[in-house]
C-alpha cells in the first residue's frame, strides 16, 4: 500500500497550524509561483490530498479543475482563519450531483 503525503496552500494563519503538525505547507504570499508550485505538488504523485484556500480556487483554477478528473491527488477547498466563501460546499455538492446523477445534499 502506497503512502502518500498531504499539503495545504492558503496565507499563512491557514498554513501554520498544518505546518505544527508535519504537513507540506506553501503559503500563498511567500511563493514565488504559486500555481508553479502546486503544479508540481499534482503532478509529483507523492500527494494524496491537496488542500487549497478557498480564497486560491480562482487564482489556481485551471490547476484545480485538471486535478479533478484525475485519481490523485484529491485537491479539497478550505475555509480560511476569516472564514467560509461557500466555494468548497458548492465543489461537494458539484461532484456529489455528478456521482449521484441529483443534488442529494439538498437546497440550502
Amino acid at each position: 500500500m502506497a503512502n502518500y503525503k498531504t499539503a495545504v496552500i492558503g496565507d499563512i494563519a491557514t498554513c501554520l497550524p498544518f505546518r505544527a503538525m508535519g504537513v507540506k505547507a506553501i503559503i500563498a504570499e511567500e511563493a514565488d509561483n504559486l500555481s508553479g508550485e502546486v503544479e508540481k505538488l499534482v503532478k509529483s504523485g507523492e500527494f494524496g490530498a491537496i488542500f487549497i484556500a478557498e480564497a486560491l480556487s480562482e487564482e489556481l483554477s485551471e490547476i484545480i479543475e485538471a486535478a479533478r478528473y484525475e485519481t490523485l491527488p484529491s485537491i479539497i477547498l478550505i475555509p480560511t482563519v476569516t472564514g467560509s466563501l461557500g466555494k468548497g460546499k458548492g465543489a461537494i455538492r458539484e461532484t456529489m450531483k455528478r456521482a449521484a446523477g441529483r443534488d442529494i445534499m439538498g437546497e440550502d
